[in-house]
């Protein structure tokens, strides 16, 4: 493990606000990520925290429904969100989950693959069979929040490292230096980039912006009376989202909701993906 921390800085630990703390943590994940560091590189309590984060934020946009779509009920991500509940002290969390993760298990194999590369909208039973305890979860966190649970988790854990914000950046330079296989893992990175992440790119160097990070996607973003997924990301000019439409592709700003850019996919290597 070449990071067995949990990095944020000291402006979030200081800060009024409990997400900043949450906040802090995925950037100097994502961060880290951006430098080749994998999963395995990192530490586990700082990915417990970063998906707990990320589950919740999937639950309350369009419940467990959507949690299992995006992350293709991943082992590993689901591992992260368990164990994060169970570390976090969030007892009855982690029992709501294991409510909403039992109803898969009702589900046969090919059931499962049906739901997950079938379309999301429309009449779904299966999409409609893992919401049931959707209205638990949002009363339960009305009365204990997660933010908050996880805000307190990170503040008090051991494996805290509190650095300035400046001095984040030249930390995580330093950890990738030691990185074995740097050459490879570039490489293959390139190779794997999965096609919403190319188009964001193109985006983005179509406006001459630097993607900062792909946060979410949402699946229940309406485009001219139909329901399509979203992209949202960030650049350093704030929050955008991308609709890929097939032969193109646009960028809107995110709270304005205004169009920023349109571009022709054909000039992009997206074929097979």
């Amino acid at each position: 493990m070449l990071i067995s921390h949990i990095i944020v800085s000291q402006q979030s630990l200081d800060s009024d606000d409990a997400y900043d703390i949450i906040m802090s943590n995925i950037d100097s994940l994502n961060e880290a990520f951006n430098r080749y560091l994998d999963y395995d590189d990192v530490s586990v309590a700082a990915l417990q925290s970063y998906h707990v984060d990320y589950y919740l934020a999937q639950v309350e946009n369009g419940g467990f429904s959507q949690f299992v779509y995006n992350t293709r009920w991943d082992g590993k991500i689901v591992g992260w969100v368990r164990d994060g509940l169970i570390a976090m002290q969030a007892k009855k969390h982690a029992a709501l989950f294991e409510k909403s993760a039992a109803i898969l298990n009702q589900f046969t194999p090919e059931q499962l693959a049906q739901y997950l590369e079938g379309e999301y909208f429309g009449e779904n039973h299966q999409r409609d069979s893992l919401s049931q305890f959707d209205d638990a979860f949002y009363s339960l966190n009305e009365r204990e929040d997660l933010i908050e649970i996880n805000h307190q988790w990170l503040k008090k854990h051991p494996q805290l490292k509190v650095l300035d914000e400046a001095e984040i950046a030249d930390y995580l330079d330093q950890a990738a230096t030691k990185i074995p296989n740097l050459e490879q893992r570039v490489e293959a990175a390139k190779k794997n980039q999965p096609r919403y992440f190319k188009i964001i790119q193109a985006l983005c160097a179509a406006v001459e912006q630097d993607l900062d990070e792909v946060t979410m996607g949402d699946p229940s973003h309406e485009y001219q009376g139909e329901q399509i997924l979203a992209w949202h990301f960030l650049t350093e000019q704030g929050h955008f989202y991308m609709l890929d439409l097939g032969d193109k592709a646009q960028m809107y700003q995110g709270e304005s909701k205004e169009l920023v850019v349109e571009i022709d996919l054909a000039p992009l290597e997206l074929t097979g993906e």
